[in-house]
């Protein structure tokens, strides 16, 4: 018998190799969508938050239906006063629904926004959103609807 061959690696060599090449390139294809942002770390929470103007003070409801760590939520905004300061969730533990701030020196004129920001990812959604044009009564009529002659 003449037929035995002298090299015994076999068919190993080249399954190794394309082993390797196939976990590299998924490697790759997971360090770059990530990088990429088409894979989210944590997803944003399903709660709502109302800010409205009462009684002269802004106050932010958190409306629910999940509540919120406090330490993720941020006040920001813009004041053309320049008398708000605007930050980090005031208090600390999680914001249940139903509870309610004030926004110190608000006065109805500002921009402002709830801000949620996760702790470990350099990720946010904005969870509700004020602004004073939002609200724009110039214009309104006081009379009664029904009394008024829409075409004349």
């Amino acid at each position: 018998m003449t037929g035995f061959r002298a090299d015994d690696r076999g068919f190993t060599p080249i399954a190794g190799s394309g082993v390797l090449v196939g976990v590299v390139v998924l490697l790759l294809a997971v360090v770059g969508a990530a990088m990429f942002g088409l894979i989210d770390g944590v997803a944003p929470p399903d709660a709502e938050f109302e800010i409205e103007h009462d009684d002269g003070d802004i106050v932010v409801t958190a409306v629910g239906p999940d509540p919120v760590p406090a330490e993720e939520l941020y006040v920001r905004g813009a004041d053309p006063d320049e008398e708000v300061t605007f930050g980090a969730w005031p208090g600390d533990g999680v914001v249940q629904p139903g509870e309610r701030i004030t926004i110190p020196e608000a006065t109805g004129n500002e921009d402002i926004e709830i801000v949620w920001e996760p702790v470990a990812f350099a990720r946010s959604e904005t969870l509700a959103s004020y602004s004073e044009s939002d609200i724009d009564t110039d214009g309104w009529d006081e009379a009664d609807p029904l009394d008024s002659d829409p075409l004349g």
